[in-house]
């Protein structure tokens, strides 16, 4: 995740609450601690680097239960622990409100809103440092997903460089990972994510050659199911779409393939261009 993402978010969620600082950071999946990297309204350095472990303090007990944590008055909570109580010192810290960043349930750092004096935090406030953790937590999961699919690109790849061709097996996995991509990628509005979306999906399918027919997304979308073996019913279902419209696109892309049937026009995308 590109580091203006999560600060982008949490000066979003300081102009929405006026709180003091917000500040936060983040990890990969099954690691026990996560570091802070990024804050607003700080005074000091005394949060920049802080390692936080699972359950210390305050943002490690939510970090551990997934949940969101807050202190009224943070330095005489007796349920929190006095692993970080000098760096909160340094800063004046009072008030925090911890907000997980949270992925499949799984807890993946967190992000904090807080003020130089004791009181309880409005609904409001917490609603808007918690839609911050929400922010980063989409910006994460497409970042995976990015990232799972550009290594099926990357091995793919070696697997050219080190032999004439992949087998069958590993080619329907590169397959089924550019049909995948296609259908995750139809739901990010990020544009960075959208952009790196397409160069992965780019690199896995260079698009018509000056030769081939130019296909409309959607007809891709449907090829390239159709060459994972779904009917067109299955095809509607994945891509939610009625039954009639799937026949409709797969009639334009043979249409315009010049292809008599759905095993020619997958074989006839290959050679253009448009399918792994």
């Amino acid at each position: 995740m590109k580091g203006s993402g999560i600060a982008g978010a949490l000066s979003g969620a300081r102009q929405t609450t006026h709180l003091d600082v917000l500040f936060g950071g983040y990890t990969t999946p099954e690691v026990d601690r996560f570091t802070i990297t990024h804050s607003v309204g700080v005074r000091t350095a005394a949060l920049n680097g802080l390692v936080i472990r699972k359950g210390a303090g305050l943002g490690g007990l939510a970090f551990a239960h997934a949940a969101p944590a807050v202190a009224a008055d943070y330095l005489h909570d007796e349920t929190i622990s006095r692993d970080y109580d000098r760096a909160v010192s340094a800063e004046d810290l009072r008030s925090v409100a911890a907000l997980p960043i949270v992925i499949e349930g799984v807890s993946r750092g967190i992000v904090y809103g807080a003020r130089r004096h004791a009181g309880p935090f409005t609904a409001a406030e917490v609603k808007s440092v918690a839609e911050a953790a929400g922010t980063i937590a989409f910006r994460l999961a497409v970042d995976d997903a990015v990232t799972k699919q550009t290594t099926a690109v990357e091995t793919a790849e070696y697997l050219r460089s080190v032999r004439s061709a992949p087998s069958d097996r590993e080619w329907e996995q590169v397959r089924a990972a550019f049909a995948e991509l296609r259908e995750f990628a139809r739901g990010v509005e990020d544009p960075t994510a959208q952009a790196e979306l397409h160069g992965i999906l780019t690199k896995l399918a260079p698009g018509a050659t000056e030769a081939g027919p130019a296909l409309s997304a959607r007809e891709i979308d449907v090829l390239a199911l159709v060459a994972l073996g779904l009917s067109n019913r299955e095809i509607g279902e994945r891509l939610h779409l009625e039954l009639e419209t799937v026949k409709s696109y797969l009639r334009a892309a043979m249409r315009k393939l010049g292809a008599h049937n759905r095993v020619e026009s997958v074989a006839l995308a290959r050679r253009y261009g448009q399918l792994p």
